[in-house]
């Protein structure tokens, strides 16, 4: 059957091609097999020519019920009765038949009319196609004109570098795929992918939900809207489109049973709300940590923060695109925040399983969230996971084109510098002039690095020389905090040091450690040292590396924060909230943005909460009032006494 045969009489059927979506399509199909089965079985009985397709499609009386009717039978259509299914085989085998009596020289007519199955799907296909899109297309760039489109922005040229290098691939965001890739498909235990992902109208990139999952009987109650930022996107270099998380009412009715759980520092009420609540973001986050800081199942506390990042995924708004570069997501959210958290976990956990090119694109799908101030200091892991997962390239790109915000960090530095080292060897150059020329620069600029990090790798280097003068730090008078050069030198030595000790690598830090004293000892030292000793030899360190600090799992560095950071609780589920907070729970922390750490007691409209009103039978009705108190507060109501809150088992009901 020709393609204009089948469009003609999808038109005669009321079929518009413009207007109709695929399941329109299928349903006309559906349709059509319907009278052509009926078309064969009343005229079945009755022996007749073979005719023309064309008799058929326009409707003639001359229509068969030969092997051609049988070649109208779509794959999306119900399976047949035994008996029709056998009937259907008798009149395809006698259809067969026929063909192979047919004589070369039959008219071309009847043989350009018919069409076999593979040709009508592959007409359907092309009609199909040519409908509307229901998904937003991902964002195109005309890299050619110096202008690009990303969700409706016009991008300047440095606006296009840069978003350049914030795309992800979401291909390489499975970690499973990773590991089967390396190792096999029997390095993987398979439990199987949940399906029910595509009947919710999701793509999903940053999770891959497991059979053995929960089910999601509705959505977690966190969803995604456009944000209202037009004086921050005024100042927004980016050209990005920034959103915001919401929670629901359902949501925020057990986040207050959550709160309550966290700040009684009860691990079991946070695990029954994870359990009755399995997609509740916020709990999932906060048990995920609470296994991983009792010696629990690592494996176990991975898996928790993915659920929670599934959750996420599924209240994302259509033209929110995690891969795209160009998605921003307002941290000053309270609900927003657990996003960049989530994200930073899992990369986390990405590297402790050795997946280093899946940690690599969450990285970047972190650093893309907000670009410029980026809170929870991407930039400082960005350059150890490209080295990790051998994007060399990516390195010294990055540093070429990056203007978003600041590479001017020890990190950068020697990261370029042996990235070009190992292209250098992938490209079999005799001679590493390039890589030299880049590390002797790094620590002349950046010299208090040779110490610990020659030191830490064992680079076989003279005591003497690494006590010179020039490689140590400058004289401060208080020792009880690090300055922010100190702690981020510290930050890149305790990260990178692996990628040190190779014996090619360290023969190559020797010779650039010696060209590096003889520019010394020549007294041509660059001008870029005292620029970053003032620049960073200071005691205020920036509240989002003092944020990385504290979620980076490196305690000997806790130390050296500044005090008011170092001597106050915070919550693993929203560490250090920035000062420009904007969080619907503050009621429960008395209403100051830095409060809202946990403290030892906390006011609700004058009434003192203390931790220790919460102990024995009497705390129980403090502790179910307290909770009234705070959902009349957000405006939920108080909790009804046969009803705790609701939870992922009850059916039928619809998100506020």
């Amino acid at each position: 059957m020709s393609s204009r045969a089948v469009k003609r009489l999808l038109k005669e059927r009321g079929y518009d091609e413009s207007a109709e979506s695929n399941a329109l399509i299928e349903r006309r199909e559906r349709e059509l097999q319907a009278e052509a089965q009926a078309t064969s079985d009343s005229e079945e009985s009755k022996p007749q020519p073979k005719a023309n397709m064309f008799d058929l499609l326009m409707g003639g009386d001359n229509d068969e019920s030969d092997s051609d009717e049988s070649e109208l039978a779509i794959e999306t259509a119900p399976t047949p009765k035994p008996a029709v299914a056998a009937a259907e085989g008798k009149r395809r085998a006698k259809g067969k038949k026929k063909g192979k009596g047919k004589k070369s020289g039959a008219p071309p007519a009847a043989n350009d009319s018919e069409q076999t199955m593979e040709e009508f799907e592959a007409e359907l296909a092309k009609l199909q196609q040519q409908l509307p899109e229901a998904a937003v297309e991902d964002v195109r760039v005309e890299s050619s004109k110096g202008k690009g489109e990303a969700l409706g922005v016009v991008l300047t040229e440095e606006q296009q570098r840069n978003r350049a290098l914030l795309v992800a691939d979401a291909k390489h965001l499975d970690s499973e795929a990773e590991i089967r890739r390396m190792f096999g498909s029997a390095a993987v235990k398979d439990k199987g992918r949940r399906l029910g992902a595509a009947s919710l109208g999701k793509r999903l990139t940053l999770s891959h939900p497991k059979a053995n999952w929960p089910a999601m009987r509705a959505q977690a109650g966190i969803e995604m809207r456009a944000a209202d930022l037009e004086a921050d996107q005024a100042e927004d270099p980016t050209g990005g489109s920034w959103f915001v998380m919401e929670h629901s009412g359902r949501f925020r009715s057990v986040q207050a049973e959550f709160l309550a759980a966290v700040m009684t520092h009860s691990a079991d009420g946070v695990a029954a709300i994870a359990h009755h609540h399995p997609y509740h973001v916020d709990a999932l986050l906060q048990l995920s940590e609470i296994l991983k800081q009792t010696g629990g199942d690592f494996a176990e506390a991975g898996e928790l923060v993915e659920r929670a990042l599934y959750a996420f995924e599924i209240g994302f708004a259509p033209r929110f695109s995690a891969v795209s570069g160009m998605a921003r997501l307002a941290f000053r959210y309270v609900e927003s925040r657990t996003l960049y958290l989530a994200l930073f976990r899992h990369m986390q956990f990405m590297s402790r399983r050795g997946c280093w090119r899946t940690a690599f694109e969450v990285n970047k799908v972190l650093l893309s969230l907000d670009p410029v101030k980026d809170p929870y200091g991407a930039l400082l892991t960005l350059d150890f996971h490209a080295l990790k997962s051998r994007q060399y390239e990516y390195v010294c790109q990055f540093v070429s084109d990056w203007s978003w915000s600041s590479v001017d960090l020890p990190n950068w530095a020697f990261s370029r510098a042996l990235a070009e080292f190992m292209m250098e060897r992938q490209q079999g150059q005799g001679s590493a002039t390039h890589s030299m020329e880049l590390l002797v620069q790094a620590i002349l600029k950046f010299p208090t690095v040779v110490p610990v990090l020659w030191s830490k790798a064992n680079v076989g280097v003279d005591d003497v020389v690494l006590t010179h003068p020039y490689f140590q730090d400058e004289v401060i008078a208080d020792t009880s905090a690090m300055t922010h050069m100190q702690l981020v030198v510290q930050l890149f030595v305790e990260r990178h040091t692996p990628l040190y000790r190779t014996p090619e690598v360290a023969r190559w830090m020797q010779e650039g450690l010696l060209l590096a004293l003889e520019s010394i000892a020549r007294n041509d030292t660059p001008q870029s040292k005292q620029e970053a000793q003032k620049r960073l030899c200071t005691y205020v360190i920036p509240e989002n590396i003092s944020r990385h600090v504290l979620v980076a799992d490196l305690e000997a560095l806790k130390a050296g924060l500044p005090e008011d950071i170092r001597t106050a609780e915070s919550f693993a589920f929203d560490p250090l909230p920035p000062k420009d907070d904007v969080n619907v729970y503050k009621v429960l922390m008395g209403g100051g943005a830095r409060e809202t750490r946990m403290p030892g007691a906390f006011e609700i409209d004058g009434e003192v909460y203390d931790m220790e009103d919460f102990e024995g039978e009497e705390g129980v009705g403090l502790l179910q009032q307290m909770i009234n108190h705070i959902r009349l507060r957000v405006g939920l109501g108080a909790a009804d006494a046969d009803d705790p809150g609701t939870s992922s088992d009850e059916e039928g009901v619809e998100e506020q």
